[in-house]
């Protein structure tokens, strides 16, 4: 499980041996729990109505995390589970968690830039927060060979339209990897054209109520923070192009069934 991978390239490389070394995310974390709890809790309602009536089939989680929240704790119960992950170090991360979890993952050192997978494989490929670290062309079309026709594929990432984001970022330089790209319009119509996709935008206005929330509630789940989440929801509805630049978005795309 721990043996030496070589990546595909010297930025998967890069990718891995920061993972290995680990990332400075407490400070980034903390600054930001009150901003995404409501969106925590739409998206894995979100997932539910997504993954449970594939139950029967075979999943892949492009990371190892995402499984704990979107499968184990969310009342999802696939046929088959395969967790894959450069990084051994996050990799057995992963691993130590399955065995206090009910849901057993397969759990394989991976190059998500070069999946190890026969063509149609799998039901269903997620991930959180990972495809922005790729090489976003060449890993979204293995996420396309691998899937079955009429398969999906469910990924939540970062965009890189919002300002705070911008500020967010250029301040917590530890919290990333050099390499990782959010995404802009030419990757969103870049998945348009490989999928029927539907965007769920998350967190516009939650980002400085959230930020301020903080100082305010103790609980994330407040008046300041719930008016946040309608009036994103609101926005978005009434113009779908200011999702754009909301912070993050939850993306499901449809692999053809012919």
């Amino acid at each position: 499980m721990t043996m030496a991978f070589q990546a595909t390239n010297a930025r998967a490389q890069r990718e891995k041996d920061a993972h290995n070394e680990g990332l400075k995310r407490g400070t980034y974390n903390s600054v930001f729990a009150h901003t995404r709890v409501l969106y925590d809790r739409k998206r894995l309602e979100l997932l539910q109505g997504l993954f449970r009536g594939r139950e029967d089939g075979s999943f892949l989680e492009i990371g190892s995390a995402s499984w704990i929240a979107w499968i184990a704790n969310n009342g999802v119960r696939p046929k088959s589970l395969t967790c894959i992950n450069i990084s051994e170090v996050e990799l057995e991360k992963g691993v130590s968690s399955a065995e206090r979890s009910e849901v057993k993952p397969q759990f394989r050192i991976m190059d998500a830039n070069a999946l190890e997978f026969a063509d149609g494989t799998f039901d269903v490929v997620y991930g959180g927060g990972i495809l922005h670290h790729l090489d976003f062309e060449k890993a979204v079309d293995e996420v396309y060979r691998v899937l079955k026709p009429g398969g999906i594929m469910v990924f939540q990432e970062p965009l890189d339209l919002n300002p705070i984001g911008w500020v967010v970022r250029w301040a917590t330089p530890a919290a990333r990897t050099p390499d990782e790209r959010p995404l802009r319009f030419k990757e969103l119509n870049y998945l348009r054209s490989k999928f029927d996709t539907t965007f769920h935008h998350e967190q516009f206005t939650s980002v400085p109520l959230g930020v301020l929330s903080r100082f305010i509630f103790k609980d994330a789940d407040n008046p300041l923070t719930r008016t946040a989440f309608a009036l994103d929801e609101k926005i978005v509805r009434a113009a779908p192009f200011v999702g754009n630049i909301y912070r993050h978005v939850l993306i499901v795309g449809r692999k053809s069934a012919h």
